[in-house]
């Protein structure tokens, strides 16, 4: 007999898995189909782990704002007692050295309070420097500052997001068709390489391989797989172990304590965009390239530099799933019932999931209307995928 589930969800990362606890709370059964031999393996396990609120949409600062009071208190409405994500909320600081920084980061701050971010604040270079002494660089002109964001382990999210969901995990797993009734305009289930299973509802959250099972069911999606950097620096003592996540705003350098060490990014926009990949390779450049680039408002990273011994460095690649515009892309397509969507964070995937994976099941369960949802599959009709500009139809 086939397997049947009140709901599929297809992938195994942070966004499958919350997808899988919040559909469940609303009473469905689900299941998780995993093409890989574990959770978490692909973009989840290669980020930076960040969370924050410090956006200029307001949709995007409603969902991050859900998102981190649900990891404030995991343990608790996941019903899993005891269970530690380890949430750090030691802050986001931006910097600048442009001319115009200050005017930028006052107009930007004063419009994050208008959409309740109340806690975050503008500080002048001086104020930089002064607050935080590894950031001093003296052509710092502006920084803009929020403690209550910062970053947690993704990998026990996923796993707890999985484990609270009751959801049943069907790894080593892989989907190679979507089944669609096409008298009734609706999806009926899946079609693995174990065999078919039945459901009304299947979600794809297959992160980079999104737009390939997409294309399963004939849909195409505007997505873009880039590949993204992180380099671990094991202990070293010259790390400010209580220094909030460090951006370059100019260039898009930034780092973070992982103690011992640290953790370093930089989302370099000379990356083309290529294929969905399980192996992401590395380039070898890229430690000396985000060192130089951290070192620039933070000198002390030279002296870190210096000093590193190769067995104190790690490097691995991962790929962003990047939309037009940005944003994810939540919620039902609107010719094909049964099939919805939870991917394409375009980087913000950890820091958004329990938002997201709530607004999704909201979605299926008809809590929410898709009229209403500014994360719409809808929108991506009316976006030019070359600019990400809205265009007039």
């Amino acid at each position: 007999m086939t397997p049947s589930f009140d709901a599929i969800i297809i992938g195994g990362g942070i966004n499958g898995a919350a997808s899988a606890f919040f559909l469940a709370r609303a009473g469905l059964r689900c299941a998780i189909v995993e093409r890989l031999p574990a959770l978490a393996r692909l973009t989840t396990s290669r980020s930076m782990e960040g969370m924050r609120a410090q956006f200029v949409e307001p949709e995007n600062v409603a969902m991050m704002r859900e998102s981190i009071a649900f990891y404030q208190d995991f343990a608790e409405r996941t019903g899993l007692a005891g269970y530690d994500v380890g949430v750090h909320q030691q802050g986001y600081l931006f910097l600048t050295t442009a001319a115009d920084g200050p005017q930028r980061l006052r107009q930007r701050v004063a419009a994050q309070r208008a959409m309740g971010l109340s806690d975050v604040e503008f500080l002048s270079g001086d104020e930089v420097r002064r607050r935080f002494p590894y950031a001093a660089a003296e052509e710092i002109t502006a920084g803009a500052f929020r403690q209550g964001d910062g970053w947690l382990s993704a990998h026990e999210a996923c796993f707890g997001f999985a484990r609270a969901s009751g959801a049943t995990m069907l790894l080593n797993t892989a989907v190679i068709g979507l089944a669609i009734d096409a008298a009734r305009g609706c999806v009926a289930g899946v079609e693995t390489d174990r065999g078919p299973l039945a459901a009304p509802q299947v979600i794809i959250a297959a992160g980079p391989y999104s737009g390939r099972v997409a294309s399963l069911a004939g849909v195409e999606l505007p997505l873009r797989i880039v590949r993204r950097h992180r380099v671990t620096i094991g202990q070293h003592p010259l790390v400010p172990q209580d220094a909030p996540m460090v951006i370059d705003q100019d260039t898009g350098a930034h780092w973070r304590p992982e103690k011992p060490g640290a953790a370093l990014a930089w989302a370099q926009a000379h990356e083309p965009p290529g294929e969905p990949l399980d192996d992401v390779p590395v380039n070898p450049r890229f430690v000396h390239e985000v060192l130089e680039g951290v070192y620039r408002l933070c000198p002390f990273w030279l002296e870190v530099a210096e000093t590193l011994r190769r067995d104190q460095v790690f490097v691995q690649a991962g790929q962003y799933t990047i939309t037009p515009d940005d944003k994810p892309i939540i919620g039902p397509h609107p010719e094909i019932a049964g099939l919805h969507f939870n991917t394409g964070y375009s980087g913000h995937g950890i820091m958004a999931a329990p938002g997201g994976g709530r607004l999704l099941a909201d979605l299926v369960t008809g809590v929410a209307s898709d009229d209403a949802n500014p994360f719409s599959f809808r929108r991506l009709r009316s976006l030019d995928a070359a600019s990400g500009h809205q265009r007039l139809l």
